[in-house]
């Protein structure tokens, strides 16, 4: 079950892009928005992709609720949050000239949050982030959730992965 919480529109428009690979695709482009250090990256990665196919980019920050509270559970530190995480990556797809939806969800399991709304929403692809210091997995574990998404995704899933901490000063 999933509870839509927020839902904030930029400018509705379907549309046709081709993917790096340049096979043609019609859908959007997902990016999960979970507060890490990728996030800017992925929203501007999705952006550009997006403006060469002017498509739309939905950024979407899951919240997991415990299963003891109720799944409408009013939780305003992890709204708010939500709220700050959405309307930065909102800035940069603004900036990128890019069409962007956001929206905050409350669910019980991310993972198959993910793939209900990929196969509802027919997305193209999903972009999601891995960060390799295991003391940032406050909000779900990627062990499960990452293997979960690339297992029973509808469409292209892109799992970026910063890179090793002796790289860091590369990029």
């Amino acid at each position: 079950m999933i509870l839509h919480v927020g839902h904030t529109k930029a400018k509705d428009e379907e549309g046709t892009r081709k993917t790096v690979s340049h096979q043609a695709v019609t859908g959007d482009i997902a990016i999960i928005i979970d507060g890490k250090s990728l996030d800017s990256e992925l929203v501007r990665l999705a952006s550009l992709l997006a403006s060469h196919g002017r498509c739309n980019i939905h950024l979407i920050h899951f919240i997991e609720v415990p299963r003891t509270l109720p799944l409408r559970a009013g939780l305003p530190e992890e709204n708010e949050k939500a709220d700050k995480l959405l309307a930065e990556a909102l800035a940069i797809t603004g900036r990128a000239g890019c069409h962007a939806v956001a929206e905050v969800v409350q669910v019980r399991d991310v993972g198959l949050a993910i793939i209900e709304e990929a196969r509802d929403r027919e997305w193209s692809l999903i972009i999601l982030g891995e960060v390799r210091d295991v003391h940032h997995r406050e909000h779900y574990d990627r062990d499960t959730m990452i293997p979960y998404v690339l297992a029973h995704a509808p469409c292209r899933v892109w799992v970026v992965q910063d890179p090793p901490a002796e790289w860091a000063a590369f990029f």
